[in-house]
């Protein structure tokens, strides 16, 4: 297929380049810092044969269908079984309302980490409908692909062994946002959200966090995928929207909501090695689970910890493998502790009928760590 015409930009962004990469190395340090912090010894695995029987590995409610890809190897399905057992089921709400949406030429998604309620999405929301991102047009109907969600619930396993993988608890220390049913609830987005690790050890008040597609379109074709493990438990939420352009002409798109690791994996070629390779089990899983649908687009899209930037490998890789959209951008993603900054998020697009693809990074992180990514996919 012929590239897509397209473009990135940023507010202000003469002379990030050259600032991010000086900061690159200061970045790493903390990086890998906090990807440092080991886990306890671990419990016995539970028997392969009972892995459906666990808890992340249910789906509420439970007729919702979601098809399941996981790591295949023996040493990552009994570590990943023991961090399973830590979170609650995932959740599918596949459309809130009539799933009747007008004809539309573009498709807005939205890519973010909103920093365990940290960011406030709902003020995003509201400034897309107002038009404040794209000249003043409206924007009522969108995805939110959605990186370190919580979610606060009596669902989610007690009374844990301490010697479980358990992550520490991220939280806002003021001003935090409603965990992720609100965005179905409440706010009366279609929802798949897939829990990636516990959020704290505590039995009162129990959390996980992990990956969330919301959306006013309604979502078809769930599936969560679940990463070689490499430090924490990465797990991708994916799920397919429809439309019809203004001819009548329709238009399929799967966009696929990523989070990679902080590994060190010192042992194994490093970081961004680690990186790598998860980048290649999400495009074999995307391959194993893709629907059968004409004219596929695919969006695959969130905070891939880059910490060297967009030259890893992860990068180049996924660029080959979906390569119709803008090159990635060189500006600041991430601004951390210390005055740190880095570029860890991505948006890459393959396929389908999209005949324009443009990206931005927002100029506002909405209280987040991180600034959004929007995508303007055109048909």
């Amino acid at each position: 297929m012929p590239r897509l015409s397209g473009s990135i930009g940023t507010p202000g962004a003469a002379g990030e380049s050259s600032r991010a990469r000086r900061r690159g190395v200061a970045a790493a340090v903390v990086f890998i810092a906090i990807a440092a912090a080991a886990c306890a010894g671990l419990p016995p695995a539970p028997d392969p044969s009972h892995l459906s029987a666990l808890s992340c590995r249910q789906v509420v409610p439970p007729t919702a269908p979601v098809a399941w890809w996981s790591a295949a190897s023996r040493r990552d399905r009994d570590a990943l079984a023991r961090w399973c057992e830590t979170v609650g089921p995932v959740v599918f709400e596949p459309a809130r309302a009539s799933d009747d949406t007008p004809p539309s030429d573009r498709l807005v998604v939205v890519s973010w980490n909103v920093h365990v309620g940290s960011g406030d999405v709902d003020g995003l929301v509201r400034s897309l409908r107002a038009g404040e991102f794209t000249g003043g047009a409206p924007v009522n109907n969108f995805v939110l692909l959605l990186q370190e969600t919580y979610r606060r619930d009596d669902v989610i396993p007690a009374r844990l062994q301490s010697e479980y993988a358990v992550p520490s608890r991220i939280a806002a220390r003021r001003g935090r946002g409603p965990d992720v049913s609100h965005l179905w609830r409440d706010a009366g987005l279609a929802l798949l959200y897939a829990p990636s690790m516990r959020n704290g050890f505590t039995d009162r008040d129990r959390e996980d966090r992990g990956n969330a597609i919301a959306s006013t379109f309604a979502l078809r074709e769930p599936a969560v995928l679940e990463l070689p493990l490499e430090h924490q438990r990465r797990v991708v939420a994916a799920a397919v929207v429809q439309g019809r352009t203004t001819h009548g002409e329709p238009w399929t798109v799967r966009l696929a909501d990523v989070h990679l690791d902080t590994a060190l994996a010192l042992m194994r070629g490093g970081p961004a090695s680690a990186r790598r390779r998860q980048a290649e089990a999400l495009v074999t899983a995307l391959t194993a689970t893709a629907p059968k649908t004409d004219h596929l687009t695919t969006i695959v899209a969130g905070d891939f910890n880059t910490i060297f930037g967009s030259h890893e490998p992860a990068i180049a890789y996924l660029r080959r493998t979906f390569p119709d959209g803008p090159a990635p951008p060189d500006v600041t993603t991430f601004s951390g502790p210390l005055g740190l900054h880095a570029t860890l998020d991505y948006v890459f697009v393959g396929g389908g009928r999209a005949t324009s693809v443009q990206v931005r990074r927002l100029p506002s992180r909405f209280g987040s760590d991180h600034y959004p990514l929007l995508a303007t996919i055109s048909f």
